[in-house]
Formats: C-alpha cells, structure tokens, sequence
C-alpha cells in the first residue's frame, strides 16, 4: 500500500466535527468569556462596534490584502518560480483552512502541497519550501512576542507586576528557542547533533515502519538544501514576514483607534505581539476567542477602556479571521477549477509512494 501524501489527505466527518467543536469553544468564549474578562457587557461593546464606518473598513480591508500580499514574497523566496497570484492563492487557501480547523495547520500544508503539485513542482522542492516558511514562520511568532516583552520590561509600558513577570519569563524562554532555531540553521555541528537526536527518538518507529528508515538521509539532504534557500531568500523571506506583520498591526492600530481605544502605540504593538502569540493555541479554528479574550485582558491591564478593548479584539478578528474564510474559498474555487489541476490530481495522489527521500519519476 503507498504512503498517503501531505497531498492526499481529504477533510472528513472527523475534521467536519472538530471545527464544529472548535467553533462552539470559540463562540462560548467570546460570548460568555470575552464580557466577563474585560468587565464589560455586550450592549457597551457594541455602542463602540458601532463606530466603525465605510472609510476605515475600507481602510483596513487593504491593510489586510497588503498584508496577505507581503508574505507572497516569503512564499516566492522559498520556492524559486512561484509567481504572486499563485502565492497569494497559497496563502489565503491555507490561512482559511486554519481559521475553519483546530489544528488546521496540518490540513492547510496539505492544501499547500497539493496546489503546488498541481502546478509542477517537485516534491524536493515542495517539502523545503514548506519546512523554510515553516522555520521562518515559527521564528517571527517568537521573536514577536520577545519585542513586545522587551517593551513592557524596558519600555514606558505602565503594565501590572504580573504582566512585567509574565514578559521577563516570556523573553528568556523565547531568546532560548530562538536561540535554537539559529543554530541548527548556521552551524552544521549543531544540525548534526539534532539530526542525531531525532533519529535516536525515531529509531523505534523506522524498526516498526521500514520505510521511516531514511530519515538521517532526508534530513541531511533537507538540511543541505533548507541551507541553500536560506542563503539565497533569508532576506526576501524575512522582508516578507516583516511587511506581512507590520501591515497587520497598522490594520491592529486603525481597529483600536475606530473604536475609541486610545492607548499608547507601545501599549498596542504589546498586545498585538502576544495575540500573535496566542493563535498557535489550537483548541480553537486559528485560536479564535482565545485570542480575543487574552489580547482584550491585556489591553485592559495596561489601562484601556474595557468595552472598547473588547471591541478592537472582535473588529481585528472580523477582519484577520473572518474575511480570509471567503478570500481563502474564492482561492481554493480558483485553484480547484483551474486548468492545471484536474491533470494534477492523480500524481498528487501517488506522491511519496515508496522512498520518502527522493523525487522518482521527476
């Protein structure tokens, strides 16, 4: 029997009831959670949504588009011959998924697999594309965080003690991951000595699963080539990331501002980091109400007013959650009837059937 693919995998009655799950957790915590936090009721917190007008939706729906369009070139520096439009397909297919699924990462880097498939890619390709953005995605959520505690700590932040202690473990404890992360990309002593662990801890699966047997393999050849596109997109990469968050904070910015919250920027640009933060928190579609409920209680903490923290938490979401559902749907229905895909699918399928290290028949 061949080995499911990243590109084979279907959503189900399983998934289906997970995000329904998800979603119910979701709207608890944002209907009977989010008030309660922030000490405030939904009649007030909806006299402040009631501020938002025509012109700053306007606004802040091209802070998203410009946002989700900066992190094409991220996409484009890891897989050389990607254009824009296919980019940006990519990712607004991949970020619905996320926002509808608990953990639906794993099921949008299989969406992401199979367009790019569809469109010729190799799977060698393929697979260090997504382990590059992956690296470069996990360490802007980190380093994210560690600026916006550094700026609680060092900062003008008038923040509780608590929220001073929580920033001051929150920084060495990402200063360490980072610090991880850095050296198995710069030093191949390092990478080799974490490729050794990790077959260690596989040794018992590959004794079980013959064809896991290869992983030292594929991770040397993965290594060698994650090197070679760092080194050659590691700028683009992060120029893209960089665009992509600062866009989506202007658009945090607008969306506290609409709505009468009139904190300082460094205030709002600590939030934003930890809500960053929070949407890697699965129990929930894309952390939906999760984030909601923590960033509000933060912006509550450093002094803002409750209703109207509570509204920028709900307008940022309508937008960075809610509107990337029906982008996401128009990319995926673009893809899925494109003339590429229909003669796509049956290699798709067949991806990875045998040697998961090498490309065959490519």
């Amino acid at each position: 029997m061949a080995t499911r693919s990243p590109g084979s995998a279907h959503i189900g009655g399983k998934e289906v009831l997970q995000s329904l799950v998800g979603l119910g957790i979701a709207i608890s915590l944002l209907v009977f959670a989010l008030p309660r936090v922030t000490g405030t009721t939904w009649p007030e917190i909806g006299d402040q949504l009631a501020l938002v007008g025509p012109v700053p939706s306007v606004i802040m729906l091209a802070l998203l588009l410009s946002g989700l369009y900066s992190y094409t070139f991220t996409l484009i520096a890891s897989l050389p011959g990607l254009t824009h439009l296919r980019a940006l397909m990519v990712n607004a297919a991949g970020s619905m998924v996320s926002n509808l699924l608990p953990g639906g990462g794993a099921v949008g880097v299989a969406l992401t697999w199979m367009m790019f498939r569809s469109w010729g890619f190799t799977r060698r390709n393929i697979s260090t594309a997504l382990v590059v953005t992956s690296i470069w995605n996990i360490l802007a959520r980190l380093v994210l965080p560690v600026l916006g505690a550094l700026a609680i700590v060092v900062g003008p932040v008038d923040a509780p003690r608590p929220v001073v202690i929580a920033a001051v473990v929150a920084t060495v404890i990402g200063v360490v991951v980072i610090g991880f992360f850095l050296a198995v990309l710069l030093s191949d002593g390092f990478a080799r000595e974490a490729g050794a662990v990790v077959t260690g801890l596989t040794a018992p699966l590959a004794r079980r699963f013959p064809r896991l047997g290869g992983i030292e393999r594929f991770l040397a050849d993965q290594r060698v080539r994650t090197d070679l596109v760092v080194r050659e997109g590691w700028l683009r990469m992060s120029l893209g990331l960089v665009g992509m968050f600062g866009f989506f904070f202007i658009l945090y910015v607008v969306s506290s501002r609409t709505v009468g919250l009139d904190l300082a920027l460094v205030e709002l640009f600590a939030a934003y980091t930890f809500r960053q933060f929070l949407t890697v928190v699965a129990i929930t579609p894309g952390g939906l109400g999760v984030t909601e409920v923590g960033t509000a209680g933060i912006l509550v903490a450093f002094g803002g007013d409750p209703s109207a923290a509570s509204a920028a938490a709900l307008l940022y979401a309508v937008f960075t959650h809610l509107l990337e559902v029906p982008l996401g749907l128009a990319a995926w229905l673009g893809w899925w009837f494109g003339p590429r895909h229909r003669e796509a699918r049956g290699q798709v399928g067949n991806d990875l059937s045998g040697d998961p290290t090498g490309d065959s028949a490519e």
